[in-house]
């Protein structure tokens, strides 16, 4: 992969904003799963900082991830009904 291989090459903790962009998420969601203990982070003073090699770890376990399995077709379904009953819900109000 090659986003593994761009972080066993780095030498500097890496910033919210270069895991943001390599995960395609907002730096807040990666704020958020380091501070719940998702994603591997360090503290530094008042800064959050990746280390880059428990980053490449952590990404390896979860693109692997071989228990996970696919929705099935009938959980898809009824996030859509969920969805338009949501939708009918809040034209009503």
């Amino acid at each position: 992969m090659l986003i593994e291989q761009i972080l066993e090459q780095k030498r500097g903790a890496l910033r919210a904003n270069d895991i943001a962009e390599m995960l395609d998420l907002s730096e807040k969601q990666i704020y958020k799963m380091a501070a719940t203990g998702e994603i591997p982070s360090l503290r530094i003073a008042n800064s959050v900082r990746f280390d880059p090699q428990d980053f490449a770890a952590w990404l390896k376990a979860r693109s692997s991830a071989p228990d996970m399995e696919p929705r099935s077709a009938t959980s898809v379904l009824r996030s859509r009904s969920r969805a338009i009953q949501r939708g009918k819900q809040s034209r009503e109000i």
